[in-house]
């Protein structure tokens, strides 16, 4: 089922409204989907993990990246930078959780979202091609949100130019390891496929993918995915 575009407009809408009104008064307000946010990695518990020990499983890994948003926030300003970034991650974040994803790291303006894990070891089962599956939809999704709800409201309420973002998706082995001191610590995931689908989403408004996930995707005889082949990866686009 497609995603409900004027639900996340809405949401999205109503987030901005309570930003624009703490930005009024002066003071911080921002509220995230609870369940679209995880503080962990998927399949990890950090209290329960020892330092130094790892673990390896795959994950479907989409980044999610907007682009020139230095040079963006320069030109328009800090206020309207907030505004901004409120308007752009509540949108992306209704749509992950939409397709059940865990958002392991919000960097700035970019997103790292995994699905799969432990359930997603064989080399065929269905674990791993919902993963993909979900994990390509989402991607997909967020474009479509792109124009017709974050780039809406910027051009409505004069926020500066539209924004660009580009998404990366790869699917791998993932090595997750507890990092820190005991009372300050963090879980992190380190992989290969996490690296390249942080340079995939150096594109433009599309989505490119590896290899495996191509593999893996599943298809359809009257299927609309079309694959593009370029450079190592490939472009995905609906028909």
């Amino acid at each position: 089922m497609a995603i409900d575009i004027d639900k996340i407009y809405k949401s999205t809408w109503d987030h901005y409204l309570q930003a624009q009104s703490a930005m009024t008064e002066k003071r911080a307000f921002f509220e995230h989907s609870d369940s679209a946010i995880s503080d962990a990695i998927p399949g990890f518990e950090a209290d329960k993990l020892e330092f130094g020990s790892f673990d390896e499983e795959n994950y479907a890994v989409l980044f999610v990246d907007m682009r020139n948003s230095t040079k963006r926030a320069q030109d328009v300003g800090a206020e309207k930078t907030f505004l901004t970034m409120h308007i752009y991650l509540t949108a992306l974040l209704e749509v992950v959780k939409y397709y059940h994803g865990k958002v392991i790291d919000i960097m700035g303006d970019g997103l790292m979202v995994f699905w799969g894990g432990k359930e997603a070891r064989e080399e065929d089962n269905m674990v791993k091609i919902e993963a993909v599956r979900n994990a390509g939809r989402c991607g997909l999704a967020m474009l479509k949100v792109r124009t017709k709800v974050i780039n809406k409201i910027i051009l409505d309420e004069k926020l500066g130019r539209e924004i660009d973002l580009g998404v990366g998706l790869t699917f791998g082995s993932v090595v997750v390891t507890k990092i820190g001191i005991p009372g300050s610590y963090d879980v992190k995931a380190f992989g290969d496929c996490i690296n390249v689908a942080s340079k995939y989403a150096h594109s433009y408004n599309r989505m490119k993918v590896s290899k495996r996930v191509r593999h893996i995707w599943p298809s359809s005889p009257n299927g609309k995915i079309k694959f593009i082949s370029d450079d190592g990866g490939y472009y995905v686009e609906r028909g």
